[in-house]
């Protein structure tokens, strides 16, 4: 059954919001969807989308035969909540956040003994594109990793460096936690001598790398070498994104268009949802069935800075300007 976007999002807010596997309907049995008997279109989907799931699932009709059950048992259920939260999220054109997998290997870099080689997995999977950018983005999980900065480990030196390299810090939550002391952890590294030992000078030349990245983003001050404190938003600055409360500046074909936030937010969300539906971002066109004229400017103006940035992956490119535009 072919679901078009609006009516599968119809569909899964409420059945998320009410039910979601979140619903015991009896011992050990959780519904995933709950709909009426009569609704013809609403099993219908409901039996397309449980159609290839991998976990075990039923579906029965409740005690008063007014709605079609479909439900998981206990064992399943694991299973069940992330694929019908994923399902949501892609309906939406969300970003997904980081599985349970991924948080443990985060939670284990601040403290592991080997932290290249956890940060060297997360780049790995970033590069299979089985991740997308800022997926390091609690504020605890970052002040973490800037706080080992000050042991001046050169493996850890190498994992962060990794990590920024690979976009996987969030730079508007990394901004927010960057105090004096960790940009002096890394300038004092810079500012020594050559080390004769080539692994301690392993760790000076990820700090100058680190350092220059930090630079370019504008979080560190050219001129005083601090914390630069006149900026909010790295993703911003470095995507050249104008803006002033609700609206946004956005030149197009030579002319200055203001856009609203939400149509901003709509088109690259409306983006999102088709590359997770398997289209490539190159053809993505207005001449879309899902291009309305609220969202023709926008995304316009969205097609010409991913495009001017073809060293990024689409999905990493709209993740930085998805946070260039939060308040």
């Amino acid at each position: 059954m072919e679901i078009d976007a609006p009516q599968l999002l119809a569909f899964l807010k409420p059945q998320i919001r009410d039910h979601g596997g979140k619903t015991e309907i009896d011992t050990g049995l959780w519904a995933l969807f709950a709909v009426g008997a009569g609704d013809n279109e609403g099993n219908a989907i409901a039996r397309s989308l449980l159609g290839a799931v991998p976990f075990a699932h039923h579906a029965g009709l409740s005690a008063d035969d007014r709605w079609m059950l479909y439900y998981v048992d206990t064992a399943s259920r694991s299973e069940a909540i992330p694929w019908l939260e994923a399902l949501g999220r892609h309906a939406a054109g969300e970003i997904h956040p980081p599985t349970a997998a991924q948080r443990a290997l985060i939670r284990d870099m601040a403290a592991s003994a080997t932290p290249h080689r956890i940060a060297q997995q997360l780049a790995d999977l970033h590069a299979r594109g089985e991740i997308t950018a800022g997926l390091i983005r609690e504020p605890a999980a970052v002040r973490a990793l800037l706080d080992r900065l000050h042991r001046h480990e050169p493996l850890f030196f190498a994992a962060f460096l990794n990590l920024l390299t690979h976009h996987l810090l969030d730079l508007v939550v990394l901004l927010r936690q960057l105090i004096p002391e960790d940009v002096a952890a890394v300038n004092d590294l810079v500012k020594a001598g050559l080390s004769r030992d080539p692994f301690l000078q392993s760790r000076q030349d990820a700090a100058s790398k680190i350092r220059s990245t930090l630079l370019r983003l504008q979080m560190i001050n050219p001129i005083d070498q601090q914390r630069n404190t006149a900026i909010t938003n790295p993703y911003a600055v470095c995507l050249e994104i104008v803006g002033s409360g609700d609206t946004i500046t956005a030149p197009i074909n030579g002319t200055s268009v203001a856009l609203s936030r939400q149509n901003f937010l709509k088109a690259l969300r409306a983006i999102r949802r088709n590359l997770y539906r398997g289209e490539s971002f190159g053809s993505l066109d207005t001449q879309a069935p899902w291009i309305t004229a609220e969202i023709a400017y926008p995304f316009r103006f969205i097609k010409q800075r991913v495009d001017s940035r073809r060293e990024l992956a689409p999905l990493d490119a709209l993740y930085m300007l998805e946070r260039a535009v939060e308040a």
